[in-house]
This record gives structure tokens, C-alpha cells and sequence, in this order.
């Protein structure tokens, strides 16, 4: 192998490894060290900062360090490069036990180790061909403090809502990602509010099942929801929790909150910004803020929009720039993230207003009175119901 005089370091970072149960694991910080190996040669070192083998974490594995990278193995025997030819090389997954056979691989662990280097192979054959992540996460939030709530809220809530999930929906599916939009959400609003002792109101419109309504208040964020229909799982939550089954004509509403939060609000979402701009002012000279998650195109008439194929842009993602354009439009400075849900339709759109920089009033209010003459609320499905029994009925009659 090569002299330690030939391993040069390119970076070196320290990080926090979050346990997904932190009730039964704890933190830890790991240090990682990129190092050059010669000409071509590179390597990683994960070295956990540990000096008592004990602390070390379950989810860890009970190594001193451990490394992984490509060994040039033309250069590493002394042989020459061809000109034009590429070099020759291995992919390599190094340990330094704790204490003897403290790292021997058991099956499971043997898996995990081909996984490693199947996954090393594909990122190295990615990067020559030029591949770049279609969608960047933690832009507006980052990594450790979203993880760190989300396994906050996870081990307050899920089990509970999981178990007791009263609703005919998946409750693995609804619930975790409620619990997902619901830390993420939080984390926003205390990076907005820094040292301000005041706590952020909101509003939920099309709340549907209003767990995210219900999580946000046992947070402590004072806020109410509002969707067409009641769902079974409302009289779950209490009488403490404000759930409202109303059918809005968003070109009239208007809202006294911080915050108006969408979460797949269907064809309500285009009229999340503009609802926001209409709203009174807050303390502080601005309008309230608004968060988007859109779902299924709706433009402002509450019709489905349909748009013309475009190569390298899917149907949603043309959608969600038509929504972050309208809020421009109506004087919000927009941010978008994608969200870490399990969910395909998972970017959230963040409009925020200044004080005094808005100055949309003319567009929102021609937003308002076309949505007058245009917008046509969809049928409840509680309607949608009675009208399938009434048809039904009368195919029995008719027999």
C-alpha cells in the first residue's frame, strides 16, 4: 500500500448521527476525514468521537473508525498509465476494531458491507457520467434540527395516532407525515421568530383529517383548521381543538393569523397567497406569512389545470412554479423545500411579506373579484355520497 507521506487531506467535517429512537439510543458525533491516496486514489474515514468503547451506540458499529474508498491499483504496483487509458482500481471498505473480533461481520452485517460497496460503485459511475441531484433537501431547514424535532414529535404522537387511528386511510402513511410537516413547520416558525417571545397563530384551510391542526396546538402554536367536510377522527382530538366543516369562497376570506398553511389543499392552494395578501396587517407593519403544499393542479376558478408535456419537467413541477409566480405576483418573497415526507407531491412553498413591501394590492384585488364570477367550490364529498346512495336507490326501485 502507499506511504502515510502520500495520504493528503482534502476535508475533514464533524457530525451528529441522530438515533431514530432516541428514547432508547442516544447522539453521536462523528468525525470524517476525505484523504487523497497518491495520484488517483481517494478515501473516506468515519472515525466516532468515543473514547470508551462502551458509549458506543447500538445503531454504530463497534470500530474505532472505519474507511471506505477507491485504491489505484496500477500506481499502488508501480506500473505505468497508458496514455489515454484509464487507471485501474478497487473499491475498499476498511475497519479498525475496538478490540479483537469486536467487528467481526456477522450475516446482517455482511449484507450491509455489499450494500456499502454496491452503493459506492453506483456513486462513482454517477459522478462520471455527470449525474446532478434533480431536488436538494434542508434549504430552508436544516438536516439536524428538522431530525431532531421530527424524532421529538415521533415519540410523542405516533404510536398513539397509529394505534388508535380511527379513519378507513393508511395511519402509517397520514400520520408520519403529518408529524413530519408538523416539525418541519415548528422549526420554520423559531427560526423566523429568533429571540422574539411570541408565538406564531395559523390557519389550516382544507385540513382534512386536522391531525396537523391537532400536533401543532399540543406544540403550543394557537391555531384553528377549516375543511368542507368533518372526518370521524375530529371528535378524537377534543374539544380543545378548533376544527371548522365550512365551504369557503377564498375570493372573499380573509384571516387575523401569522400564518396560512395549505397541506394539500387541492383547489384551494392558488388561493393560499392571495388569502394571505388580503389578510390584516400584523403587529409589525407585514402581511401574514403563508406555507403551499400543492397537490393536484387547480388554477384559481377551483378547475384542474392541465399543461402541455415538457421534456425534463413533470405536470407537479410546473404546477409548483405556477403557484411560487402567482405569489410573487401577489408581493411575497417565496422560498420552496423539499420536503423529506412520504409523499410524491412534497414541496412546500414559504411566501413572506416585509413591512410596507407589499405593493400587489391592485392584482390581488383583480384576483378577487374574477374569483367571484369564476371560482366554483368542488361538491363535498358528503354530498358526493348521498347522491351515489340516491342513484342507487332508485336502480332498486326501478327493478
Amino acid at each position: 500500500m502507499q506511504s502515510t507521506s502520500s495520504f493528503n487531506e482534502i476535508s475533514q467535517v464533524r457530525r451528529i448521527l441522530h438515533p431514530k429512537r432516541k428514547s432508547k439510543d442516544v447522539a453521536l458525533e462523528e468525525k470524517v476525514v476525505v484523504s487523497k491516496i497518491g495520484g488517483n486514489g481517494v478515501y473516506a474515514r468515519f472515525i466516532p468521537q468515543v473514547s470508551d468503547p462502551s458509549k458506543t451506540p447500538f445503531y454504530y458499529p463497534k470500530v474505532w473508525e472505519f474507511a471506505f474508498g477507491f485504491v489505484d491499483l496500477e500506481e499502488d504496483h508501480g506500473m505505468q498509465h497508458e496514455n489515454g487509458v484509464e487507471s485501474k482500481g478497487r473499491l475498499a471498505v476498511m475497519v479498525r476494531e475496538q478490540s479483537p473480533g469486536s467487528a467481526t461481520a456477522t450475516k446482517k452485517q455482511c449484507l450491509i458491507w455489499q450494500d456499502l460497496l454496491k452503493r459506492l460503485y453506483k456513486w462513482t459511475a454517477t459522478e462520471k457520467f455527470g449525474y446532478q441531484k434533480r431536488v436538494i433537501h434542508d434549504v430552508v431547514i436544516g438536516y439536524d434540527a428538522y431530525v431532531s424535532k421530527y424524532q421529538e414529535l415521533k415519540a410523542k404522537y405516533a404510536q398513539h395516532w397509529v394505534e388508535n387511528w380511527p379513519e378507513q386511510t393508511d395511519p402509517r402513511k397520514f400520520v408520519y407525515e403529518d408529524i413530519a410537516i408538523a416539525s418541519w413547520i415548528i422549526c420554520l416558525w423559531k427560526n423566523e421568530l429568533g429571540n422574539q417571545h411570541r408565538t406564531p397563530s395559523f390557519v389550516d384551510l382544507g385540513c382534512g383529517n386536522g391531525l396537523l391542526v391537532h400536533l401543532l396546538n399540543s406544540e403550543g402554536f394557537p391555531g384553528y383548521g377549516i375543511d368542507q367536510c368533518s372526518r370521524k377522527v375530529w371528535k378524537c382530538f377534543g374539544n380543545d381543538i378548533d376544527l371548522r366543516a365550512e365551504t369557503l369562497a377564498p375570493h372573499a376570506f380573509s384571516v387575523d393569523v401569522d400564518w396560512v398553511i395549505g397541506n394539500h389543499a387541492d383547489e384551494l392552494v392558488p388561493w393560499i397567497p392571495v388569502i394571505a395578501a388580503r389578510s390584516p396587517l400584523r403587529p409589525g407593519g407585514s402581511s401574514p406569512g403563508f406555507i403551499a403544499i400543492p397537490c393536484c393542479p387547480h388554477d384559481l376558478s377551483g378547475s384542474k389545470m392541465a399543461f402541455p408535456a415538457s421534456a425534463g419537467q413533470s405536470k407537479y413541477q410546473m404546477y409548483v412554479r405556477y403557484i411560487e409566480e402567482l405569489a410573487g405576483k401577489c408581493g411575497f418573497n417565496v422560498q420552496k423545500e423539499f420536503l423529506r415526507i412520504p409523499s410524491t407531491k412534497n414541496v412546500a412553498i414559504v411566501g413572506r411579506s416585509e413591512k410596507g413591501a407589499l405593493d400587489a394590492s391592485r392584482f390581488v384585488q383583480e384576483l378577487a373579484e374574477r374569483g367571484e364570477h369564476e371560482f366554483v367550490a368542488r361538491t363535498p364529498d358528503s354530498v358526493k355520497n348521498e347522491l351515489r346512495l340516491e342513484k342507487a336507490r332508485l336502480r332498486l326501485n326501478k327493478h
